[in-house]
């Protein structure tokens, strides 16, 4: 709850946001000073309270060096948001140096006008996510490395490849060499026998012969020499031969990445290392069977497809965190493994494919828990603050007053209809208890409301919500007003109070109807009771004595009877035109009629009770549409005002047009004058005024029955006064 209501103002951050866990600091003017900052952010920086009020280039000099400053002064400037993340800070945990890694975010607090008065900072700590990082930046290095590995054995691949193909192809010359050396080697034998033969036959004895069968010979031991190196050179050829494909066995045997070569055209396992086997989940006997027949579910797969397109067209493949389905103990599995192909080449023919692969499935699984926390770690926040400006929206909308305090009774917060209730800013309030004296706290009876019966001390007392509780508050410089306070207690996640929250409502027009009411019956008991009594006793004195009185007394006591029943007749219909404006049951009969004729109906009514001068002017003779008989009421009602409460003045009474569609018409006396603060509540219900300190009778009805049938009339009513200068009570109706 304080968490929420801190983000509701500038002005309650200070008090809520100090016991929030989030870090929090408010920087006011171009130069940066710090106004406030929580224990949570104190705690980051390695602060205390004493850097209030302070630059924050002086507080952290450092920060001139890696332009934070300038930062935060753009944002001032520009009035844009501004976040800086992964900031790394050094803080002591159990005694042990650690560092945090923050996410910090300047936002710019405009007033009404959009002028920028503060910036809010906020702190979130992202140490898990940034760990969460450098796992996998450490992980993708080894990946980067394995795959560095590979692609020198890929190399290394290449160049035994290369190696062979040369050697093969001098292989194949040799043999052409040593074909064509063995026949010249036939025929040479072949000479030599046939001049053997002639020697042994004694055909040819001549010198001659002798030095030709020599030079035969040394011909015949240079073509044997020839031959002898040809035999060796094709020995060590074949030494290479057997060398190189020891080196490319041992290279694949050896190696800790997963490797195994796959020959023809159905991929026949041909050499496979331990690595591989595991990753497989086989054993060595896999080894001379087709790849696709020990794992037919490969079939269809991007790394299948991609194996056949490296054998059938000699395209190097490799892929990162691909996805390959295949059957481990029986079951099938998912992993993901970072992989590629190279084309195996023989004599020019591609013959193979050389298969290098590392299991990245725990790498892989890893990320995608961790965009799935990210992702719901969005959504929450998202939630959080959808669900933060909803409580903000409907406390600031609410027509109660809310307000929050703490363990010690201080107030934290209230809610705008709250400072508008009790008249004060949100300033002034938080820096009261709910007790303070400054409010003048009462009892519904006007006693001084002891600290112990406010309904916040009951509340915190007992621990237990309270319902309804009305008490009386008397600001210094106002009416009471009276306050119907729920107050329920706040704890924290172990059950300690952490403070409490009141809503308030006011109900001072409720307690003074309710008053006013009370006030109305005794003021009707008392102004029935004066014309009952009087007529009583008129009526008694006839009965009683009514044969010995004079025929003037008699006269007297019937026309004090008939008096008293006219009063009665008047406070009676007050009452049943009141009944019926509740109950909407007074209904209005428009008929056209002239200024004129409603004034001679006004004067016979007061022609016999006054000798007041009563003067009519204006446009007299001007025709409205209105219920004529409601109207003369508020002109009797108006007239008669103005005979009680300014005996001594004359009366004038205007009729003038103020334009084609209304007409106003005003009753002026000369009366004392009005004071202007009762002017406003003169057309309350049950209001009666005095003159110079005199009451005066009726029931306060009058003025509240003749506003109603003006506002009816689609009319306004007012008046106009000033003590010592008289009054005007004036109506407006259409035409």
């Amino acid at each position: 709850m304080i968490h929420f209501f801190s983000a509701l103002g500038t002005d309650a951050i200070f008090d809520i946001l100090k016991q929030s866990s989030d870090p929090t600091a408010i920087y006011t003017g171009e130069d940066l000073r710090i106004q406030f900052a929580n224990d949570a952010m104190l705690k980051i920086w390695n602060q205390d309270e004493s850097i209030r009020g302070r630059k924050l280039e002086e507080v952290f000099p450092e920060l001139n060096e890696k332009s934070y400053l300038d930062i935060l002064r753009n944002t001032w400037h520009s009035g844009k948001e501004c976040e800086i993340q992964n900031i790394p800070l050094s803080t002591e945990l159990n005694g042990n140096k650690i560092t945090l890694y923050y996410d910090f975010k300047y936002k710019p607090v405009a007033d009404k006008a959009g002028k920028i008065y503060c910036i809010l900072h906020t702190a979130s700590n992202v140490t898990e996510r940034q760990q969460v990082w450098e796992l996998l930046r450490n992980r993708e290095t080894e990946l980067n490395i394995a795959n560095h590995d590979l692609s020198s054995l890929n190399h290394d691949f290449q160049t035994s490849n290369e190696e062979l193909t040369a050697v093969n192809k001098e292989y194949i010359e040799m043999n052409r060499n040593l074909d064509h050396a063995n026949k010249e080697i036939y025929f040479l034998s072949d000479q030599l026998r046939k001049d053997n033969s002639d020697l042994l036959s004694g055909k040819i004895e001549n010198e001659s012969n002798i030095s030709e069968l020599t030079l035969q010979n040394e011909e015949l031991n240079s073509k044997n020499n020839q031959l002898k190196h040809l035999n060796d050179t094709i020995s060590l050829l074949n030494e290479k031969l057997t060398t190189s494909e020891m080196s490319f066995r041992d290279l694949i045997t050896q190696s800790p990445v997963a490797m195994m070569l796959l020959k023809g055209e159905d991929y026949v396992v041909t050499m496979v290392n331990v690595a591989m086997l595991e990753l497989l989940g086989k054993d060595a006997t896999i080894i001379g069977k087709p790849l696709f027949k020990e794992f037919p579910e490969l079939r269809g797969q991007k790394a299948a497809d991609m194996l056949e397109d490296t054998y059938k067209n000699g395209i190097k493949h490799s892929d990162d965190a691909s996805p390959v389905i295949f059957k481990k103990d029986g079951q099938p599995k998912q992993g993901f493994f970072n992989f590629s192909y190279t084309p195996y080449i023989e004599n020019g023919i591609i013959t193979g494919v050389i298969d290098m692969a590392i299991d990245v499935t725990a790498h892989a699984e890893a990320i995608m828990h961790l965009e799935e926390n990210i992702k719901e770690k969005v959504e929450l926040e998202n939630n959080l603050r959808e669900s933060e400006q909803r409580l903000r929206s409907i406390l600031e909308t609410m027509a109660e007053g809310v307000g929050v305090i703490d363990a010690s009774g201080q107030m934290v917060y209230a809610n705008p209809m709250a400072q508008q209730i009790l008249g004060l800013k949100e300033t002034e309030i938080k820096t009261r208890t709910y007790d303070d004296p400054q409010w003048q706290n009462l009892r519904i009876d006007g006693t001084p409301l002891p600290s112990e019966e406010h309904p916040m001390s009951i509340m915190m007392k007992t621990q237990k919500p309270l319902t309804d509780h009305e008490i009386a508050v008397q600001p210094p410089n106002g009416d009471r007003i009276y306050l119907s306070i729920n107050a329920a207690p706040m704890f924290d996640q172990n059950g300690v109070l952490t403070g409490g929250i009141g809503t308030f409502m006011d109900v001072t027009e409720r307690r003074l109807i309710a008053q006013s009411k009370d006030d109305f019956i005794s003021i009707a008991s008392h102004e029935l009771r004066t014309p009952v009594t009087a007529l009583k006793a008129s009526l008694q004195m006839l009965q009683k004595r009514g044969m010995n009185l004079t025929e003037q007394t008699k006269i007297k006591l019937i026309d004090q009877s008939v008096e008293s029943l006219n009063k009665l007749t008047t406070l009676m219909n007050d009452l049943l035109d009141t009944s019926r404006l509740e109950h909407g049951q007074l209904k209005i009969d428009k008929k056209p009629f002239t200024i004129s004729e409603l004034f001679k109906e006004c004067l016979a009514n007061f022609a016999q009770q006054t000798d007041r001068k009563i003067t009519f002017e204006g446009d007299l003779y001007q025709k409205i549409v209105a219920d004529s008989q409601q109207i003369g009421q508020v002109m009797v009602n108006l007239i008669n005002n103005a005979i009680k409460y300014a005996p001594d003045s004359d009366i004038v009474i205007k009729a003038n047009m103020l334009d084609d569609k209304e007409m106003m018409i005003s009753v002026k006396d000369n009366g004392p004058g009005i004071p202007k603060e009762k002017l406003s509540r003169l057309f309350e219900r049950y209001y009666r005024t005095d003159y110079q300190g005199q009451k005066f009778s009726g029931l306060g009805l009058g003025l509240f029955i003749c506003a109603d049938i003006i506002k009816n009339h689609s009319g306004s009513i007012g008046v106009e006064s000033e003590v010592g200068h008289g009054s005007t009570f004036w109506f407006t109706l259409p035409v």
